[in-house]
């Protein structure tokens, strides 16, 4: 590859990087949104495409845990 080319491909790499952060960024705003707003953590998640497990770690990551049934199942 010449100079330019890798140049470029480091560009598009660093470009990608920030634009998939911001995304995530988002994500995490429109699931905390959601369940501040009573949505459940299984609706959320097949709404995201995302396993509920993903879905509780991204709220326990913002220091929200999610409540348990008596029986321990969630």
């Amino acid at each position: 590859m010449s100079e330019d080319a890798l140049e470029a491909a480091k560009q598009a790499y660093q470009s990608a990087q920030e634009a998939l952060h911001a995304a995530l960024r988002a994500l995490n705003d429109a699931v905390l949104t959601a369940y501040a707003n009573g949505e459940p953590v299984g609706r959320i998640a097949e709404r995201t495409g995302q396993s509920p497990t993903s879905i509780r770690n991204t709220l326990a990551a913002h220091g929200i845990t999610h409540p348990t049934r008596i029986n321990g199942s969630t």
